[in-house]
């Protein structure tokens, strides 16, 4: 499936793409294992997503979760704007914001049960665990900053990091 190149602006928002990366997103969840107490198979609460910069992907979500559920639960999209405080989703979706931006997000998740994925070039390096890229032949594809996630207090499976590009940290 050819895919049109990843923008940086919020205004481009290419509708195929944005849904395929849905679907990752709730695959990865599959990869994932939160601490107990925010484990997604404890079916009481919601699964919690927020998204940073990209009004129109939270509608998208929004739209495929009215009725789509992630491991057996039902899932709440929040947006968060730059300097709201982070109030512990499951996931976090960070897209259109700068490197300061980014740092303080990375500083409150950091050591936090949170899953953290962007479409930012450079954005793994810095600290986020998940990070969307095109490869040459425009196709989706992800990095993985494995130390980020061993910081945190989230489990992943060997599955998942065979077929992503591990990224080193400084």
């Amino acid at each position: 499936m050819l895919l049109s190149p990843m923008s940086s602006n919020a205004e481009s928002f290419d509708l195929r793409e944005y849904s395929l990366k849905a679907v990752f997103l709730e695959r990865f969840t599959r990869f994932i294992d939160w601490p107990e107490e925010q484990s997604p198979e404890n079916n009481i609460t919601p699964f919690v997503i927020s998204i940073i910069g990209n009004p129109p992907f939270a509608k998208l979500l929004r739209d495929i979760y009215q009725t789509q559920k992630i491991q057996g639960r039902k899932v709440i999209i929040q947006e968060i704007h730059s300097g709201d405080k982070i109030n512990n989703p499951h996931l976090l979706y960070i897209s259109h914001v700068s490197n300061n931006e980014l740092a303080d997000i990375i500083e409150q998740t950091r050591h936090s049960p949170i899953l953290t994925i962007s479409d930012t070039d450079g954005f793994a390096e810095q600290g986020v665990m998940i990070n969307f890229f095109m490869s040459r032949k425009q196709k989706i594809r992800f990095e993985i900053n494995e130390l980020a996630i061993k910081e945190s207090e989230l489990h992943i499976s060997y599955k998942l990091l065979s077929v992503a590009k591990i990224v080193e940290t400084e």
